[in-house]
């Protein structure tokens, strides 16, 4: 009969061979997972799953009711967006006009720049061109895409040709709405995830819409590109970052919403302490043998009449007996009459808590920082001190610099491009080869014709006499470029301010008014385009003889 080993021996036996395993690994104390001391990181998912519907849900009411959320959604979207970003067409004239000297292809796309803007800008101020539901013009809709992908987390635009212009106007639809179909057939291997469909090779393809039409849940499925001619229909714009392998966005609060809501509680808290310190002016207490009036511990507020007359403070008429309801029946001076002590004691002075004020600063000051902005700015409250301000300012510029570059990215540009495309292909603009090289696929002549800066809120120096004094300073001992101190006053290039001037004083010319910085001391002009173009050209002959 085989012999049972006894537990301890088993025991001996796996940590016999537990150390046996450890010591095939060389120095396994150095293995490094991040852990500063055993157990320092916690658990760590393999995988986590994100509950985009739950997020968007809680960051919808949080703006709704929580003043924090609703002040940095209102500061982003007023210093991004502001009345829109205002498009600026720079076309790249050495790779249009490739055959033409530098002169004249710069001249050809000044006036093209010129022609495109103000056609883009009539179309982006019609609502009932520019909008599919005929409300809002270009800023107005860049105003909604920022402010729902930031509350919602994501949405997705689509383009839908108007059959009377052959433009496209733009749709936009929240995060919200992008469902999964309960019951839908896919072929060629493609898959939906949260209401994103994929290709087998993983790439967005189409998007599908939940909608209620009479009572009923209809859902659309709208495709990236057309099947033929693979223009863009439809894209996904994202409220804050995400990673290459994210499906959708989440929102741009979503990691403080706690936050958020805990330290609008603490407020609402300290609030309603402050009314009912300055409500309540003192508490009696009674003695063993008298009557008892008042039930201060039931209700935290609930008064009543005694057999020998009201309670209350000054002015009070409440009958015997007669029940005072909530805080809001209060009236400033009223007294509690307890049942106990026989002596008047004052109320809590210690309320509010005096320290509310710095600790509402720290929070706001932390989620500022997270999200990559000054405190100041936020909170909206600068000190006397030039340089910090200053900072200040220069730090939330590096913040809209790229968030301005981003919002063009995401959708802007987009927009731009589809109407330039149409609008050549319809006529409506006479652009050099550019409709040949759409048919041709030339990219290069594409993206040179649809090039275009985009600018945002210019926000004005703290000091703009000493910025510009600076600047001058800096270029006077060749320390910086033209380009780069255009870019800091304008958030133009040197180009681009060059071309618009230029456009600006051919105009100026055109209704007799002259540049003051063209003017003589006297007020008259200096010189004028066609004495110069005279001294040029007797300046050829010269060379010539």
């Amino acid at each position: 009969m085989k012999k049972t080993q006894s537990k301890k021996t088993v025991e001996k036996t796996a940590k016999n061979y537990g150390n046996y395993l450890v010591s095939l690994i060389p120095d396994v104390k150095a293995l490094w997972n991040g852990d500063k001391f055993q157990g320092s990181i916690g658990f760590t998912p393999e995988t986590e799953y994100v509950d985009y519907w739950t997020l968007r849900k809680r960051s919808l009411d949080l703006f709704r009711k929580n003043i924090y959320a609703k002040g940095i959604i209102r500061r982003l979207l007023w210093n991004e967006i502001h009345t829109g970003l205002v498009a600026t067409p720079t076309p790249i004239a050495s790779e249009i006009w490739r055959d033409v000297d530098d002169m004249q292809s710069a001249e050809k796309a000044v006036t093209a720049a010129g022609k495109i803007a103000s056609a883009f800008d009539l179309y982006a101020s019609t609502p009932a061109v520019f909008d599919w539901n005929k409300k809002r013009t270009f800023g107005e809709f860049q105003e909604l895409v920022r402010f729902e992908s930031l509350i919602c987390g994501d949405g997705i635009i689509i383009s839908r040709i108007d059959e009377k212009t052959n433009l496209p106007r733009w749709q936009w639809v929240n995060g919200n709405h992008i469902r999964t179909p309960l019951n839908v057939s896919l072929t060629n291997g493609n898959f939906i995830k949260h209401g994103v469909e994929f290709n087998k090779y993983g790439k967005k393809v189409a998007f599908h819409i939940k909608s209620e039409i009479n009572g009923q849940s209809v859902y659309e499925r709208i495709p990236t590109r057309a099947n033929h001619s693979g223009r863009l229909i439809a894209w996904m714009v994202y409220g804050s970052e995400t990673l290459l392998d994210d499906v959708r966005g989440e929102p741009f609060l979503a990691d403080t919403l706690y936050m958020l809501k805990d330290i609008d509680r603490y407020r609402d808290a300290e609030t309603r302490a402050a009314v009912i310190n300055a409500v309540l002016a003192f508490v009696r207490k009674r003695g063993k043998n008298e009557i008892a009036r008042g039930r201060p511990s039931m209700g935290g507020g609930r008064l009543k009449g005694g057999q020998n007359g009201p309670v209350g403070g000054i002015g009070a008429t409440v009958e015997d007996d007669e029940d005072i309801g909530g805080i809001d029946m209060f009236k400033p001076g009223m007294w509690y009459d307890a049942p106990e002590g026989g002596s008047i004691e004052s109320f809590n002075t210690q309320r509010p808590n005096t320290n509310f004020g710095t600790f509402e600063d720290v929070i706001i000051s932390a989620l500022a920082w997270s999200h990559g902005l000054p405190p100041e700015i936020l909170k909206l409250k600068f000190g006397n001190n030039y340089s910090a301000s200053r900072q200040a300012d220069n730090e939330f510029r590096v913040y809209l610099g790229h968030r301005n570059q981003k919002n063009a990215n995401d959708f802007c540009k987009n927009i731009y491009s589809q109407w330039l495309r149409c609008a050549a292909i319809n006529g409506d603009l006479h652009l050099d080869g550019y409709v040949q090289a759409l048919a041709a696929g030339e990219w290069k002549t594409c993206a040179a014709w649809e090039k275009c800066a985009w600018n945002g809120l210019n926000r004005p120096a703290v000091d703009r006499l000493k910025e510009v004094t600076a600047s001058q300073k800096a270029l006077d001992s060749l320390l910086t470029t033209y380009d780069i101190e255009a870019r800091r006053m304008s958030g133009l290039g040197i180009a681009q301010v060059i071309q618009t001037q230029k456009r600006e004083r051919d105009l100026m010319k055109m209704a007799g008014l002259t540049p003051h910085e063209d003017e003589d001391n006297n007020g008259l002009p200096a010189y004028t385009r066609e004495e110069t173009e005279n001294e040029e050209s007797e300046s050829e002959s010269q060379n010539e003889e």
